[in-house]
């Protein structure tokens, strides 16, 4: 879509000819008019607010009413006295009659066609103003084509839809003014990218779009849904308003289309349909299947799945500033041919479509009641925090017989992928935790309920409090000679009574391995930690584990090195965001080999879920093809 081709070419000669003047608004106007309007904007929805926390204000909806209501005017009116200042008068006109119309049907239940009509008599006023749409500009083309009488329908057309997808995302909270303000700033930087063919009312309107916005985005988010649309229904009509105002030449495609772009998810998720088989929950019709309408947001459908409203809120902005950098560079890449254009389309949407689904999956989600174990890439892994695998060791303690606990990182499920004994061995274990960011992940990917990390370090500890506190001992084997002492000296001053029954460095032959169980046995700890390196150490214990007789039997890797203080642990900080092999990596290189079970895991892990997907097709088409039955 696009304005007048007249007006670009005013908008081009005024650039190139006679540069002072396409500085207006001045720049103190362009500056100051967005900066009042946000400050109207925070203000208003802020008294707003108030108001609706002391139940003064039924509608919660009305703060962003007044955000828009008094934010666009005062803004505007900042910037009367320019040349450009009767289209922006106009846009002011029309965003209030559309928002008083759109309060009056949310307040007494009227029909909805009220705010049609609204917007019809606001796009009439629109476009005697000037703001509206001439020509239409073919997409990936310079072609204009030229809408004569059909000039009015089309701006009526394009004001309806802009303000009718944000209207329906309004019960979402926070969401269309945070789009709002995506779109705002998108559009601004647009404008000022091809600020020959792009007049300064429109940039000037951005701004005051993007601090409007950003201006009642807080007390629309505190307050939550709100009761009524009629904001979020004002602020697409501003918008829409916008893309026409700055919808020129080989930018008029996506300039004018990025607020769609930008609400895209609230409209797609408005409503959808469920197709249901014959023999489902409702009843077939005389085809087999039924379409059963189910209206919702798709705030409420991630809702659902166990998301918070501030990770769905989060995840929906995401993507509308993704969508902007995405038609901010389009536009920086505007002289490509058209095919180059589309492919690049192409790759940004999978792009987008993909890291949404991974961004989605990897947050964290309440728990929720799971099996003893679930599978990771053909792995074992139980579903536990570190409270849940310290109750189990007790339980192990106190119940006296062997068990074995494996904590399994990226390397080790990788390992375990390949080798079949290696796999059966960590699937025979009692307990499996997830020593790794990299397998919390994987396994989040995967919908399999593994809420946190897991780590054996972190693990030493806390065991040696559960074997002190109930009176028993703790034996330390592996590591070099010497340090499985200090480390033995060190958690006996940490642990209150801890009893370090023997140490054994890791430094042994297979001739030495019956003396050394049978050394174990006698002293009857409670738990033994065993530090000989993956796959050593799991393969030692399962070989020993019912000779040993120990309750708890675990492999812990490298941790008595950074008990004993000989290696370094990565700061907390790298380690709550998962950053602890980097760290690793960093101070020991000879490490670096290890990091290829990173990408490794992985591609298993896209690997697994298209597999996936697959069997379900299958099994969907399978139970479809069933339904159907002899008649069909």
């Amino acid at each position: 879509m696009g304005s007048a081709r007249g007006a670009s070419r005013a908008y081009a000669a005024k650039a190139k000819g006679n540069a002072p003047a396409a500085t207006n608004p001045a720049l103190m106007q362009q500056a100051l008019g967005p900066l009042v309007g946000a400050a109207t904007a925070f203000v208003a929805s802020g008294a707003a607010w108030v108001a609706a926390r002391r139940g003064c204000l039924r509608d919660r909806g009305l703060a962003g009413v007044a955000a828009v209501v008094l934010g666009v005017p005062a803004a505007v009116a900042v910037g009367v006295g320019t040349e450009a200042s009767g289209k922006l008068v106009a846009v002011a006109a029309g965003v209030l009659l559309v928002a008083t119309v759109g309060v009056v049907t949310d307040a007494v239940r009227t029909p909805r066609g009220l705010r049609a009509l609204a917007v019809v008599a606001a796009a009439f006023l629109l476009h005697a103003a000037g703001v509206r749409l001439d020509t239409l500009k073919l997409p990936f083309s310079s072609q204009f084509v030229p809408l004569g009488w059909s000039s009015l329908p089309f701006t009526m057309l394009w004001l309806w839809l802009a303000a009718s997808v944000f209207s329906r995302a309004g019960p979402i909270p926070g969401v269309p003014y945070g789009v709002g303000a995506v779109a705002g700033g998108t559009l601004y930087v647009v404008g000022v990218m091809q600020s020959a063919v792009v007049g300064p009312e429109a940039r000037f309107l951005a701004l005051v779009v993007c601090g409007v916005s950003l201006g009642a985005l807080p007390a629309t988010v505190s307050l939550g849904g709100a009761r009524g649309t009629a904001g979020p229904h004002a602020l697409g009509f501003l918008i829409g308003a916008l893309g026409i105002l700055g919808a020129v030449k080989n930018a008029a495609f996506l300039v004018a289309l990025v607020p769609l772009l930008l609400v895209s998810v609230p409209l797609l998720a408005a409503g959808y349909s469920v197709v249901i088989p014959r023999g489902g929950a409702a009843e077939p019709s005389r085809a087999g299947l039924l379409i059963r309408q189910q209206p919702q947001h798709l705030y409420d459908v991630l809702l659902a799945q166990g998301y918070s409203t501030a990770q769905v809120l989060g995840v929906l902005l995401a993507a509308s500033v993704y969508v902007g950098l995405a038609v901010v560079l389009l536009v920086a890449l505007i002289k490509l041919h058209f095919l180059l254009k589309l492919l690049l389309v192409v790759v940004l949407a999978a792009g987008g479509l993909a890291g949404g689904y991974v961004a989605l999956r990897l947050l964290p989600r309440p728990r929720r009641e799971t099996p003893a174990k679930v599978r990771v890439l053909d792995v074992g892994v139980t579903p536990t925090t570190m409270g849940g695998a310290l109750e189990l060791a007790r339980q192990y303690i106190r119940e006296g017989r062997p068990h074995a606990i494996v904590t399994s990182d990226s390397a080790s499920l990788v390992r375990a992928h390949d080798d079949p004994e290696y796999r059966r061995i960590v699937n025979e274990a009692d307990l499996v935790t997830a020593d790794g960011q990299g397998v919390v992940w994987a396994a989040r990917l995967l919908d399999a309920p593994v809420y946190e990390r897991v780590a054996g370090c972190d693990m030493v500890a806390h065991l040696c409090a559960v074997a002190a506190e109930e009176g028993r001992s703790v034996f330390l084997l592996g590591s070099a000679p010497g340090v499985a002492e200090i480390a033995g000296a060190k958690l006996a001053e940490q642990v209150p009574g801890l009893q370090v029954a023997g140490i054994q460095d890791g430094y042994f032959g297979d001739e030495d391995e019956p003396g050394i169980v049978a050394r174990i046995r006698e002293l009857q700890p409670a738990v033994l930690f065993v530090a000989l390196g993956a796959p050593r150490q799991e393969q030692w214990i399962h070989q020993h584990l019912e000779e040993l007789g120990v309750p708890v039997c675990i492999g812990i890797g490298g941790s008595l090195d950074v008990i004993a203080g000989t290696v370094r642990r990565a700061p907390p900080w790298m380690r709550r965001l998962g950053l602890e092999w980097l760290y690793r990596v960093a101070r020991q290189p000879s490490r670096l080999p290890r990091l290829v079970a990173l990408p490794r895991i992985i591609w298993m892990t896209f690997g697994e879920l298209v597999r996936g997907a697959v069997v379900r097709r299958q099994a969907s088409g399978a139970r479809n093809d069933a339904g159907a039955g002899p008649d069909n």
